[in-house]
């Protein structure tokens, strides 16, 4: 929610969807639009939180669970933008997030992932969240390795203040689905 990135990429003509599982970050994220007036509010159909819709067209949020299945979504983005969804969730749920990923994005979309590098090799298997993530975390073949090809490490983006770990970023790119997918 507090993350500009949604906002920027339509103010620069983008269409955009977010979706988070916390309605404060959710709100968050509809002020930086401007006044709640341009917002429409819907149940999801499942009944779990509720997708707002910008009265511009080229907003939605969806406030719930990444790991929902939406058929609305499916291979639909050309781009996703992850915050430190990857690194922040139990490892057991990463697979079926990374599937979730792969079908909302359209062949050769591009994924860009931030995630924690702990910087002490001590705590970089024993703490979390957040996790340490590196290049084989993320292409493991239960991760995002089955379909997506990894594009490049970008290092450490920016400073978040923290001793121990530094924020990093990596570029995916969807793979062409085959004839069953």
């Amino acid at each position: 929610g507090d993350d500009p990135f949604v906002h920027q990429a339509w103010l620069q003509g983008h269409s955009v969807t977010a979706i988070d599982l916390v309605p404060e970050a959710v709100a968050a994220m509809r002020k930086q639009f401007a006044a709640d007036i341009e917002w429409k509010a819907e149940k999801q159909p499942n009944g779990d939180g509720k997708v707002w819709r910008h009265t511009s067209g080229r907003a939605t949020l969806y406030e719930g669970d990444v790991l929902e299945r939406r058929p609305e979504l499916l291979n639909s983005f050309d781009a996703v933008y992850d915050k430190d969804s990857f690194g922040a969730i139990d490892k057991s749920m990463r697979a079926p997030f990374c599937k979730r990923i792969a079908e909302y994005s359209k062949d050769d979309a591009v994924v860009y992932v931030e995630v924690k590098y702990r910087r002490d090799p001590s705590t970089r298997h024993s703490a979390g969240p957040p996790y340490h993530v590196e290049e084989a975390d993320l292409m493991d073949p239960s991760n995002f390795g089955d379909s997506f090809q990894y594009v490049a490490g970008l290092g450490e983006v920016y400073d978040i203040g923290n001793a121990a770990m530094s924020q990093t970023a990596h570029i995916l790119r969807r793979k062409a689905r085959g004839p069953i997918e």
